[in-house]
């Protein structure tokens, strides 16, 4: 099973922008997602189609699992 962290944050341009982080830590905490997003804010180093990240809107994990058929 595939596992990855979507990051999701509010933009300038009052759009969304999400990031994946691919094979979290299992002991991940909301407490440490939620201080780097707030340092990937604070550094100001990504622009995306609506804009600048601004805020938070909320971060999950995210799993998948691929069964092949043949």
């Amino acid at each position: 099973m595939d596992k990855e962290v979507e990051l999701v944050y509010k933009t300038s341009l009052d759009g969304q922008h999400i990031m994946n982080v691919p094979d979290p830590r299992e002991n991940l905490t909301l407490a440490e997602a939620t201080a780097a997003m707030n340092a990937i804010i604070a550094a100001n180093v990504f622009s995306t189609k609506t804009g600048e990240l601004v805020g938070i809107v909320e971060a999950r994990i995210h799993t998948s699992e691929t069964i092949a058929l043949v």
